[in-house]
């Protein structure tokens, strides 16, 4: 009977230790190999405002003993993730994760919850984590008519789901430039570089290029190509004398030949004139 008893107030005592929190975070998330990863998550309070559990992270599938990924207790940390895996800004309500150094191995379901949770709550809430092995290409945007000698903005925007670890922005032309960043939602940020640029008319055609490191090493470029607004029909102050120099060239064999030709001419006449005198005098 003293066993049935202590059943019903075990029973008892995990139904009511306190209503369960409740886990804001994405279905799903996609991590870069060799970055980091940070899976935002947020919690809601009970009504009775009383809970000071610790929350863990768990991952599955995953054999027994390997299941925690983050913990306040280390010693239950699974060797795979220990060093790995840590809370960023821990605070009652914030629980975000945050995976170092992305491995192949690390696509799977994560979720969290509370340390101690009571047998009679299942766990509904978690997020599967996708592994890229490479960046998608940057977004470049260069105007299509870039006037002479006027200053622009060029951007160069990625994505990134490391959060407190932004990638970094490179340029191949000199300029100044500033980088923003803004929530996507679910874990993607959005960092975006902007370029004030005054290309000069020698650099029409030329090739601008955004290159983006992400943290770990991995990096990514992208090229656009310089157009300048109407130097096509801007005339040319020198086209005038190159213009004379070829016609000089080309009508020089035509003059030659004409003078050759009057020479030739002239000698005749003379000829002429020379043969009607002797034949006069002969008479």
């Amino acid at each position: 009977m003293r066993e049935i008893s202590a059943l019903l107030f075990f029973i008892l005592f995990q139904v009511c230790d306190g209503q369960p929190r409740k886990f804001n975070i994405p279905n799903k998330i996609e991590a870069l190999l060799g970055s980091c990863v940070e899976i935002p998550c947020y919690t809601m309070e009970p009504p009775d405002g009383v809970n000071n559990r610790k929350v863990v992270w768990h991952v599955k599938p995953a054999p027994l003993g390997k299941r925690i990924i983050y913990s306040t207790d280390e010693s239950q940390i699974s060797p795979d993730y220990k060093n790995r895996a840590e809370l960023v800004r821990p605070t009652i309500n914030n629980c975000t994760l945050r995976i170092h150094t992305v491995k192949r191995k690390d696509v799977r379901t994560y979720y969290p919850e509370e340390e101690k949770r009571s047998f009679f709550v299942s766990v509904s809430d978690n997020v599967q984590l996708e592994v890229a092995d490479r960046p998608s290409e940057p977004i470049l945007s260069v105007p299509r008519e870039i006037p002479v000698g006027e200053s622009i903005t060029i951007t160069c925007m990625a994505n990134y789901t490391c959060a407190s670890s932004p990638p970094t922005f490179s340029w191949n032309v000199v300029g100044p430039y500033v980088t923003e960043r803004s929530d996507l939602g679910n874990g993607t940020w959005a960092a975006t570089s902007k370029l004030t640029y005054a290309p000069s008319e020698a650099e029409n055609g030329s090739i601008i290029q955004c290159t983006v490191t992400y943290f770990g090493g991995q990096t990514i470029s992208t090229t656009d190509r310089i157009n300048i607004k109407g130097l096509d029909q801007k005339s040319n102050p020198y086209i005038g004398a190159i213009i004379g120099v070829i016609c000089v060239i080309l009508l020089l064999p035509l003059v030659f030949i004409i003078w050759r030709k009057r020479d030739s001419c002239d000698w005749r006449k003379k000829s002429e004139v020379s043969y009607t005198s002797v034949s006069d005098n002969f008479r």
